[in-house]
Parts: C-alpha cells; structure tokens; sequence
C-alpha cells in the first residue's frame, strides 16, 4: 500500500471529522480542515461521486478529488489524489468499520468500471474472449506483489482461454523509486512480446530505493538477460501508457497494490483467479 497516499489522506492532514449538514457542506468543510495545515495549500476540491455501501444503512461514500500543493521542508510537490468520505446525516470520517464484521469499509466501495478498462493494450495474458477477466494493478517492487502476482500471471498465461488479464501499473514511487525505471522496461518487453521478462521482473534483486536508472538497467542486464537504454523506455508512447494508467488507478479509487478486479467486482483475498481455473471433479 502506498504510504504516501496514506499519509495524504484527509484524515491523516486534516484529523478527526465530525459535522452536521448537508450534502453541499461537504466540500466547504474539507477545505476549512485542509486549511489549517500550513503545508498543505488546495488547488481544487471536489466531490466526484456519491456511492451507496453495500449493507450500510444510513451512510454514503464521498469520493472526493483533490489537487494540493504539499511542502515538506523545502521541497513542494503538486499532488493529485481521491479519497473516500463517509457521511451520514450528522457525521463525516474518512475511517468507518463494520462492528459485525471488523471489516474496513473502504474495501466494500468501488466506483462503476470504466468502459475502456478491457482495452487491448492492457491484456498481458489470454484471449480478449475468454470466460473471465482479471484487472491488475501492481509494482513489480511491492512485497504483498511479489507474494501474490506472479501465480496470477502464471494462472493467466497457462489458461489463456479461462482467464483474460489486464495489466495496470501502479509504481509507489515514494516508497519504492526503482520501480519507475522496472514497470518502463515491463512495457517495452510487453510491446517486444517478451512477457517472460515482465515475469522476471518481480524476481530481479534490486535496492528498491535505487534512483540510478543506468544501475537498474545495468542489473536488468544482468539478472535478467535483457538489454534496454534509457532512451528506449523514456519514449512518449510509453509515457502515454503509464499516465493512462495513473488515471485509471484513480477512477477506480486505487491506492495500494496489489488490487484485483475479478469480473468485474474488487477480490480483496485475491485469489478469486483460482476459482477460475478449478477443474470440475
């Protein structure tokens, strides 16, 4: 999960929530709170969807759009991040879990799926066709990632007719700065048709912290057999691809990695994939 956005959530900059009002106080409170972090400076605000949660009864989810100017020292970066927001009729919290389950309900909302998710340039394994379809979104760096996504892929790729998957990235660069350099060289291989290097990728041994791209390619070289420059994967179609991406995380309101859609519905165990290639006894 992404610690800087964690740590960008109005919550964490704004602290507890709690008003009484409607609909359209909303936004006006989130930038009051907002305003007293004198790191924090709003660019814009808004409410981009009001969404119903599942079994909740007196609750809606806020997904609210913000674009911040965040110093840290004497640094300043412009971010762009959605939130979630829960309201009812006398509260607002960015934090709401349910006492009969223990579960956080954040993992129960999830925005319509866009039409274009399905998109050609995205399938990674299996045919457009097949009875099932997995979006994934991950960095080759992520421990839960490495733990999890390549049995995906490896399901996927030994079941083309079973599953279709459809690959986003997601790179947590605060976290994890090498992985700008990995998920470039993945879609230069993907395009090349060299999805085994798109597998090695979350095997390649590498400081996660390493900014120096020519030592990551130098150690892709090495680890994994496969020779790029730094021209090859700084091309426009590649940054295209991967902004693509960064927008589609935030239409579906991700945030951490690795998450999966399956059919259509977000698989918090992630492994609703196995489901799908189970041979009827």
């Amino acid at each position: 999960m992404s610690s800087m956005l964690k740590s960008l959530s109005i919550m964490m900059i704004a602290g507890s929530l709690a008003f009484a009002g409607g609909d359209g106080d909303v936004i006006h409170y989130v930038k009051r709170k907002l305003s007293r972090n004198p790191q924090v400076k709003i660019n814009d605000a808004r409410i981009d969807d009001k969404l119903p949660i599942p079994g909740i009864k007196g609750w809606s989810a806020y997904v609210v759009s913000l674009d911040i100017n965040l110093t840290r020292g004497k640094e300043t970066r412009r971010i762009k991040f959605d939130d979630i927001l829960f309201v009812s009729k006398d509260l607002i919290t960015s934090e709401l879990v349910d006492r009969k389950t223990g579960r956080d309900v954040r993992s129960m909302i999830q925005p319509k799926m866009p039409k274009d998710i399905y998109s050609k340039d995205h399938l990674l394994y299996g045919n457009p066709d097949a009875k099932h379809k997995i979006v994934l979104f991950s960095d080759p760096l992520c421990p839960f990632c490495r733990m999890s996504v390549p049995d995906i892929l490896k399901a996927a790729r030994k079941h083309p007719d079973a599953i279709a998957l459809y690959y986003y990235h997601l790179p947590l660069t605060t976290i994890h700065p090498a992985s700008e350099t990995l998920v470039r060289v993945m879609e230069l291989a993907q395009k090349e048709g060299r999805m085994d290097i798109v597998e090695k990728m979350y095997k390649i041994s590498v400081d996660p912290e390493l900014k120096d791209e020519k030592k990551i390619l130098e150690i892709v070289k090495k680890e994994a057999g496969y020779t790029v420059t730094p021209k090859q994967i700084h091309q426009g179609w590649i940054d295209r691809k991967l902004n693509r991406d960064r927008m589609m995380s935030r239409k579906l309101l991700v945030t951490g990695t690795p998450t999966v859609f399956a059919d259509g519905k977000k698989d918090v165990t992630r492994e609703k994939y196995k489901t799908f290639i189970q041979k009827k006894k």
